[in-house]
Formats: C-alpha cells, sequence, structure tokens
C-alpha cells in the first residue's frame, strides 16, 4: 500500500508507522522547500526493483546525479517545519474558518466543512457562478485560485470527488478550491 502524503505534508502530523502503509511519498515544495524535490519513504521489507537499472545511485535503484542541493534545501524545510507543524496548522485553520465565515454570508456552499480535512484548503461553490468565471475573475484581481484539484488544473471538468460526495453537477460546476498559506493574513482574507 501506497500513500501520496504530499497534501498533508508539514500541515499536519504525519508518522509513517502508525499510516500502515508500505510506502509513502512527500515533496519538498509543499513545505516551502525546493521544488523538484521528493521523497519515498519506503518500509524496509518491502522489496523495490528499479524501473531504469544503471549508474546504481540511491542503491541501486535510479541512475543519475542527485541534486544536492535541493536535497540539503529539502532537509532544511523538513526541520523547520516540524519545530512549527502544530503552530502553522492552527494559524491556517483560524483563516480557513475565518475565510468560510466570509463565503458563507455569500450563499457559498463549502464542501466537507464538517469533515476532519486539512487546514489550509476550502473548496467551495456559489451558486450560479461557474467556478471558470469565478477563478478568471479572481485571478484578475490578483488571487491565485483553481477550479479543480491541484493536480488535474490543466484538464477543467467535474470533479470526481464532488461526483463520489453527491453533490448535484450543476452545484460542481461553480467550485473553487482555495489554499492557504502560512504567510496569509486576516487582511487578505478581507481582500479576498
Amino acid at each position: 500500500m501506497h500513500t501520496d502524503a504530499i497534501q498533508a505534508f508539514g500541515k499536519i502530523a504525519l508518522n509513517f508507522s502508525d499510516l500502515n502503509v508500505h510506502a509513502m511519498t512527500i515533496s519538498a515544495h509543499k513545505i516551502y522547500g525546493p521544488k523538484g524535490a521528493a521523497a519515498l519513504i519506503v518500509d524496509k521489507r518491502l522489496i523495490l526493483k528499479p524501473l531504469i537499472y544503471g549508474g546504481g545511485h540511491e542503491n541501486g535503484m535510479r541512475s543519475g546525479t542527485e541534486n544536492i542541493p535541493a536535497i540539503v534545501g529539502f532537509g532544511v524545510a523538513c526541520e523547520l517545519i516540524k519545530a512549527r507543524v502544530s503552530e502553522a496548522s492552527a494559524h491556517i485553520v483560524r483563516l480557513r474558518e475565518y475565510l468560510e465565515q466570509g463565503l458563507s454570508a455569500l450563499g457559498a456552499t463549502i464542501f466537507g466543512q464538517n469533515a476532519p480535512r486539512l487546514p489550509n484548503t476550502c473548496y467551495f461553490a456559489i451558486p450560479d457562478i461557474e467556478g471558470d468565471t469565478l477563478v478568471v475573475k479572481l485571478d484578475k484581481a490578483g488571487f491565485a485560485v483553481a477550479s479543480g484539484a491541484a493536480c488535474s488544473s490543466a484538464t477543467p471538468g467535474k470533479s470526481h470527488v464532488l461526483e463520489a460526495m453527491g453533490v448535484a453537477p450543476m452545484l460542481a460546476r461553480c467550485a473553487v478550491r482555495i489554499s492557504l498559506g502560512h504567510d496569509n493574513t486576516l487582511n487578505q482574507i478581507d481582500d479576498f
């Protein structure tokens, strides 16, 4: 079992042993580290075989020269976020709750509002305003948001997640996703 923990990394406490998985992926850019550096954490009992042989890097698992500056930067980013993950998470939860109060006052539906979820993300819809239209308007106003999942923003369309949650197709078309970071402020939420 592999878990993609990239979104959760640095936002909530993660312990590989507690997850009861065989492999877990994390990425530096989600904790303000260098882009292009990531890690695959693997249970020592799992036997992996490389897809491409040669070079012998990383115990024979891959070929090519490692990006040492990015790896070191990733390590430093891990040390920094570990020291403040609880504090950063609490700050971001306050921002998200404040944002969602304002969105609700505008008639927005907040998806997953009462479910356990990551502190930094708000997925909402304002009925009768298509998500793609709202994204363009917000972009022109200086706000970077998306109308779909982060990993598929180049291919807009209906969200299989919202569909699985039973969200009506017309409301799902209005969905917009906002990600908050530790540098965001209440003033920025007010401006939004």
